[in-house]
């Protein structure tokens, strides 16, 4: 088993896109990660991460994990039209630009704000 990598953010800039087939992710900061670096992602729609995903404009979101033939579907058609790729990876560290620990923190500590106050409601 190899050791984790410290340089995993030059490990994408070698990569054309980025596939994350789960079948459950509560989040996936590694696609958070991979976007931020300029890369497309393909996933599931079970990653927590798909929400910052805009489907066609910054990644592909495959709705059934299971189905192997629309991942490589997906990945076949964005390595096939390389001006898609890179327009979809500016897209996908557009999506992202904002996103950090502060903001994830405030967007946690309101959750748990409104699971306190029993509020059912989503956060934004």
């Amino acid at each position: 088993m190899e050791p984790p990598r410290g340089d995993i953010a030059a490990a994408f800039r070698e990569a054309d896109v980025f596939v994350f087939p789960t079948r459950y992710d509560p989040f996936g900061m590694v696609i958070a990660e991979a976007m931020a670096t300029g890369l497309p992602v393909v996933t599931s729609a079970a990653a927590g991460a798909a929400d910052l995903i805009t489907d066609g404009v910054s990644g592909r979101i495959v709705t059934d994990p299971e189905d192997a033939a629309s991942f490589a579907a997906a990945l076949d058609n964005l390595l096939e039209a390389p001006e898609t790729r890179h327009a979809m990876g500016r897209a996908a560290r557009d999506a992202v630009r904002e996103i950090g620990w502060d903001r994830i923190a405030a967007r946690t500590l309101e959750v748990y704000r409104m699971a306190a106050a029993g509020g059912a409601e989503r956060a934004p």
